[in-house]
């Protein structure tokens, strides 16, 4: 079991913070992939978890971007995937009840 496991849940359009950097700006996240941090490869062949020693490599990856008010095309800005338990939950988009039916 990952230690994601104990983080709260993430989901598409949640507001969230890069735990090793201190940024004005939240991250959005924009995807939640299957993959394991230890399988998805960043492009160079590298791993998010080469990247991120310092976070379980079984961690789900999450993609986000650095949204800002004067984006008006998210598609177009860079995305980032990051280990789950490295990046903290801000605000939620989504209400915890709502997927609990």
């Amino acid at each position: 079991m990952s230690e994601s496991d104990d983080w709260p849940p993430l989901h598409v359009g949640d507001h969230v913070h890069d735990r090793e950097q201190d940024r004005d700006a939240p991250l959005v996240v924009v995807a939640m992939l299957a993959a394991r941090a230890d399988e998805h490869e960043c492009g160079d062949g590298a791993t998010v978890a080469d990247y991120n020693e310092d976070y379980p490599a079984d961690d789900r990856v999450v993609e986000a971007v650095f949204a800002q008010r004067t984006t008006v095309d998210i598609e177009r800005v860079q995305r980032y995937a990051y280990p789950r338990s490295r990046l903290r939950l801000e605000t939620p988009v989504h209400d915890d009840e709502e997927g609990k039916d």
